[in-house]
């Protein structure tokens, strides 16, 4: 096989179909000969790598007797398979671009949210997110680049119209996409996989095949960031964040290297790999990829996500640890792109006694500098690698970590690691690095260390590298992986802290990679300006007199009188009045996707757009990325706010709701809010709503009707019926001052709480430190 060329799992029928013998005569090869290839096992049946089986047949020649027309003597079993073998076609760089652009768009990021919402648990049953993740997946796959596969998936979906049919369509679907999973070389799983889906309907089922159907191009790597945000992953099941992988690729391949070969021995999705074949571009062959994992699923996704971009790849399935996979291969890599699942632990354990370890043996129980090894091991001579590692990595006080990181310093592997902002992965708050390897009898004498956790951009519950702090980080660091001196941003433009650190100056450290304990900018243990610890003080004092006047007024309350008062009962006390929500309101649930998608916002628009995550602490955050024009707002003027609405989460994780201000008038809601605008004369005052809807009760009545999906949901229709129980208008002014009171005491108290440890740290580093003269 060309090095270009893809990597089949064939069966053993399949082998003596194209080698033109008997089916039984493949089984003779293998009981006679103990150099045949050993099987793939995968869903109780056994598999071969093509490439395996024409390396074995390369040897043995056709008899005479069985020569076909036009094959001549000395043709071997391999050529005759050889020329049966067709040739794949592949979309183009650029058309993989576009497709994942198109991918992208507001009406794709609308459909896949609809699909990983109420469709998931429609469709999975007691199946896990992983089984409805393999159908989402198999279906954009197929779609894709099967024609023949996703026509065969239609009229499966058309013929069938009950439950009885649930498990023909599901059946179709995997084997289809199986039979093209193997002929990339990836061990098949799927069908198995969508068995175990429990549908409630078939019509359930048959919507998604439908909405599959209207996804744009490119939309599968946006169903994998859907799937990490929905589902509580571990290190080695999540997938590398995109701005980490444009990172690790560019800077690795960015830097006037040629990589023919190149290897990710921790596939997950194929973010790695899909990256590098991308940046080769359309002008001659691209490199070889080579992928390993050994978790099965999410090999079968790298494996369709590579083919959707239009590179071929060698992926294999190992065992859990690849440094102990039996011919476990060296030196075959130009570059190496890798995300490997890391360990926190701190183990104060010796080194293990198993393996080869080129810079010493790393302990039992961690793997961490395991995989740091096994990567160095692949790369050629001059080769580069770029990996993921837990910043522990690089200061663990474990005795044979800190020895492996001093061999790596001192025979100059370390060309250079960042630190990256923190809160990358939706799912762990792990803080990690990218560590830059190179096996070179050359090293440079320094390491460069990069502090660039501050360029993070906040999106929800996880911070990404954005554009700006990609190419601040790469107009630092590429110029020194190129050989020359790092590369500094523009004045006044935000950048990362980098220094560079001579190999013999790490001992001070106990040979630290990590780089807050060498850039001088990251460390805080400095002496305090006398400015700031006056100001720290002064606001400490100014906060403690608002503590000490709010809580004389809190003081002066008539707590006798109030808990003295008559509680709501059944039946109502005489004043009071119960009415359901939707009597009381106009509830108006925000725009759709697609009327105010993504790319309708910026930070260049005029007027805010209010998202959930601005709800906080009973208000409502400004966020100046989160704005539209106002054309855009005069689309969308039904979703305007007025001073006195109230806003209630509609979608997802369920928040306290929160009242509208003078100044908010005009803002839109966005798609997973709601508006409450109290009715004229409904008898309740907005203050009082906001309050009611905020107890305990209210907020668990919510949490139960929602819709129990992966993105819990309420619509109008069910928050109309929420109960409301009030008393008169001036009760309500009553219990909503007293209210009001209170809450501004906590919120001191907590100022002032947070003020106070702030004081006492700066007077701390005062006098322990002394002051500098600021």
């Amino acid at each position: 096989m060309g090095l270009n060329e893809r990597d089949p799992l064939i069966t053993r029928t399949e082998i003596a179909t194209q080698a033109g013998v008997a089916r039984p005569t493949v089984t003779t090869w293998e009981k006679r000969h103990g150099d045949f290839p050993a099987p793939v096992r995968s869903g109780g049946a056994e598999y071969f790598h093509l490439s395996e089986v024409l390396d074995w047949l390369g040897a043995r020649t056709v008899p005479r007797n069985q020569l076909r027309p036009g094959e001549t003597a000395g043709t071997t079993y391999r050529d005759r398979i050889q020329d049966r073998q067709g040739i794949q076609q592949y979309p183009t760089p650029r058309e993989a671009e576009a497709r994942d652009a198109e991918g992208d768009s507001a009406i794709g990021k609308a459909l896949v949210n609809e699909l990983m919402g109420s469709h998931a648990d429609r469709v999975r049953g007691s199946a896990s997110m992983l089984d409805f993740l393999s159908l989402l997946l198999s279906l954009v796959f197929l779609r894709e680049t099967v024609p023949a596969g996703w026509r065969d998936v239609e009229g499966a979906a058309k013929k069938g119209t009950g439950l009885e049919h649930m498990g023909g369509l599901l059946a179709c679907i995997g084997a289809v996409a199986d039979k093209e999973l193997r002929r990339y070389g990836v061990p098949p799983g799927m069908r198995e996989s969508l068995m175990r889906l429990e549908p409630r309907s078939y019509r359930d089922l048959v919507g998604v095949v439908r909405i599959a159907a209207k996804l744009p191009k490119g939309a599968f790597r946006l169903i994998l960031d859907q799937y990490e945000d929905h589902a509580g992953l571990r290190s080695e099941e999540f997938f590398t964040p995109r701005g980490v992988v444009r990172l690790a690729t560019e800077l690795v391949l960015g830097t006037g290297q040629e990589a023919a070969s190149i290897y990710d021995p921790y596939v997950r999705g194929g973010e790695m790999l899909v990256a590098a074949a991308m940046r080769h571009g359309s002008d001659g062959p691209g490199p070889t990829l080579h992928g390993e994992s050994p978790r099965r699923d999410t090999l079968r996704f790298a494996g369709m996500n590579i083919a959707l971009h239009g590179s071929p790849a060698v992926l294999r399935s190992t065992r859990a640890m690849p440094w102990t996979s039996d011919g476990a291969r060296s030196g075959f890599a130009d570059a190496v792109l890798t995300n490997p699942p890391f360990n926190m632990s701190d183990t104060a354990g010796a080194g293990r006694r198993d393996g080869t370890w080129e810079f010493g043996a790393p302990p039992q129980g961690n793997d961490n500098l395991a995989w740091v090894q096994h990567v160095m091991n692949a790369l050629k001579p001059g080769g580069r690698a770029g990996m993921v590692m837990p910043v522990k990595a690089g200061n663990s006080v474990n005795t044979a970590e800190r020895e492996i990181r001093r061999n790596l310093i001192e025979q100059g592997a370390v060309e250079c690691v960042v630190a990256l902002p923190p809160r990358l992965f939706s799912t762990t708050p792990v803080p990690v690095s990218l560590w830059f390897l190179r096996r070179t009898e050359t090293p440079r004498p320094e390491v460069l260390l990069v502090d660039a956790r501050h360029l993070g951009t906040g999106k929800g519950r996880r911070n990404v590298v954005g554009n700006d702090g990609l190419g601040a980080v790469l107009e630092v660091v590429r110029p020194w992986l190129s050989g020359a001196a790092p590369g500094s941003v523009a004045d006044g433009e935000p950048g990362p802290h980098a220094t560079v650190v001579p190999r013999e100056a790490f001992a001070e450290s106990g040979y630290s990679l990590s780089p807050m304990d060498h850039v001088p900018e990251s460390r805080s243990d400095g002496p305090p300006a006398r400015e700031e610890l006056i100001q720290t003080h002064g606001e400490a004092a100014r906060l403690g007199d608002l503590v000490h006047a709010v809580d004389a007024d809190a003081a002066g309350l008539a707590w006798d009188r109030l808990m003295g008062a008559r509680g709501v009962t059944d039946p109502l006390p005489p004043g009071w009045t119960e009415a359901r929500l939707a009597e009381l309101c106009e509830i108006q649930p925000g725009p759709s996707y697609t009327r105010l998608g993504k790319g309708d916002r910026s930070p260049a628009g005029e007027v805010p757009v209010v998202f959930p995550r601005q709800l906080e602490a009973g208000r409502i955050l400004l966020l100046e990325e989160e704005k539209v024009s106002h054309e855009k707002a005069q689309e969308l003027v039904n979703f305007r706010l007025a001073g006195g609405d109230v806003l209630c989460v509609r979608t997802g994780e369920l928040r306290p709701p929160v009242l509208v201000e003078a100044e908010q008038e005009g803002w839109l809601l966005s798609t997973n809010l709601v508006r409450l605008r109290v009715r004229e004369n409904a008898g309740v005052e907005p203050e009082y709503l906001v309050d009611h809807l905020s107890l305990p009760h209210s907020m668990q009545w919510m949490r139960d009707r929602a819709e129990a999906t992966a993105a819990p949901s309420l619509n109008r229709d069910t928050l109309g019926h929420l109960p409301v129980r009030f008393p008169s208008v001036p009760e309500q002014r009553e219990v909503v001052r007293v209210s009001a009171l209170l809450r501004r005491q906590a919120a001191l108290h907590r100022e002032y709480a947070d003020s106070l440890v702030r004081a006492r740290a700066e007077l701390l580093r005062h006098l322990m430190l002394g002051s500098s003269a600021g």
